[in-house]
């Protein structure tokens, strides 16, 4: 966890999918999507910003959004294999 002149803290992606009991990937994604502000410090290394990831979480990213995008993909996996 880093706290930058502004104010802003910063934790790594896998510290933020705990703390939003997401995947470490999801926090990636949004992060690439722009919806989350990042700093990559290096070729693994990428800090996101804590308030904006609690926020996307809040606001963009439910419990019942993620059931139901799995529910498409399984479907999705059933008719590709008949």
């Amino acid at each position: 966890m880093l706290k930058d002149a502004e104010g802003r803290i910063w934790v790594t992606v896998k510290e933020a999918a705990e703390m939003l009991q997401v995947s470490p990937s999801r926090v990636v994604k949004a992060a690439q999507e722009g919806k989350i502000d990042a700093l990559r410090l290096s070729a693994r290394a990428v800090l996101v910003d804590l308030e904006q990831a609690r926020f996307w979480r809040e606001r963009f990213y439910s419990a019942r959004k993620a059931a139901v995008a799995r529910q498409r993909k399984r479907k999705g996996r059933e008719i590709s294999q008949r």
